[in-house]
Parts: C-alpha cells; structure tokens; sequence
C-alpha cells in the first residue's frame, strides 16, 4: 500500500513553518505517511510581508504564543526574509532526488543558524552540501527555471482556498496552521484512517 500524501502549503519565510516542519518530520516517521512540502511565496498574497520589513508586535506575539503551544523553541527572525529563490531551489532539489535534505537545511540555515537564505551564495552551498552541483543551480536560479512550478502552487492554493501558512490539505478539507503534536498526530491519524479504508487502496 503506497504511503498517504499530505500536500503542505507553505514558506521558508514563515516561522510557523518552520515549527509546522519540526512537528511534521516527528509525525512522519511515527504514523507512515508523507508531507509534500509545496512553496507558495506569502509576499505573493501579503505585501506587509516583504522581505526586510521587520516584524510587528503582534506578528511576533503571535509567532512566540504558538511556539509556547507547540513547545518548539524558536525566536522569529526580527524581519520577513527572503524566500523566493529558495523555493525555487526547493524544486531543483525534488527533480534531483534530494528534496528532504535541502528543506531541513533552508530550515535550519534560517531558524537555527540565523544564515541570508535570500543569499545566493548560502543556498548554493546548501544545495551542494544537499548533491546539487552549485553552478547549475545558481544557473537555474537565475533564469527562474521554477518560477512557472511555484505560480501553479499558487494557483492551486487558492483553488483550494489554502490561505494561510502552513496549510495542510486532509483530502479536500484546509488545515491552516500548526498545533501541538497530540493534536496534529490525532488528526493525521484520522485522516490516515479514512484513506486506507477507502475503495482501491
């Protein structure tokens, strides 16, 4: 029986993401089932969010309250960063077979090490670090070979009305955001559940 997907909207800039990551990564390995991580620029939808604006008050409160709930130790950066070209690198990494080990390292390059992943330089060395020859990849940066892969995430987001950051997609139904990992384990499971009695798997 093949693995339940669960398509993940999200963005290297976001720092929900990132705690949505940390849990994920856990709950994967726990419950046999697959995140498909699928980039979607939150400055495409929100211009507040525009890399170098720094973070308000109550963005931060926000991002600290659901740190405390989860209880994933994270501190946001003081400003939105960059993250189209690393999106766009995410999809270079998944046609080369090395996706999970490019995503983990975008997240910790931000979150963990506090790196510019709007910096080509860092995330050419994430990339080779990952198995991808850094020149080509710069390249395909350069000439937004992936651009036309993120605008259609977007498109489907939308369709799906998948508007928030992270949003799971549990069949048709929209999961916007992270909880605790109880909560989000019960609600995979459920979801899980249902797939697996389905007709034809």
């Amino acid at each position: 029986m093949a693995r339940v997907l669960i398509p993940v909207y999200f963005d290297y800039a976001s720092t929900l993401c990132y705690i949505a990551w940390r849990i994920v990564s856990d709950l994967e390995r726990e419950l046999d089932f697959e995140a498909l991580w699928k980039g979607v620029p939150i400055s495409m939808r929100d211009p507040k969010t525009r890399a170098g604006r720094e973070l308000g008050p109550r963005e931060h409160e926000k991002v600290m309250m659901v740190a405390t709930e989860t209880g994933v130790a994270v501190v946001p950066p003081p400003r939105w960063l960059a993250s189209e070209d690393a999106l766009e690198g995410a999809e270079i990494a998944r046609d080369a077979g090395v996706f999970a080990a490019y995503h983990r390292a975008v997240f910790e390059a931000a979150f963990e090490q506090r790196a510019d992943i709007g910096s080509a330089e860092v995330l050419a060395g994430i990339a080779e670090a990952a198995g991808i020859e850094p020149r080509q990849f710069l390249a395909d940066i350069e000439a937004r070979r992936m651009a036309p892969r993120i605008a259609e995430y977007k498109r489907e987001a939308d369709r799906f009305s998948a508007l928030g950051y992270p949003t799971f997609m549990l069949g048709d139904f929209p999961l916007t955001g992270i909880q605790p990992a109880d909560t989000m384990r019960l609600l995979f499971e459920r979801y899980i559940q249902r797939r697996e009695q389905e007709p034809g798997n």
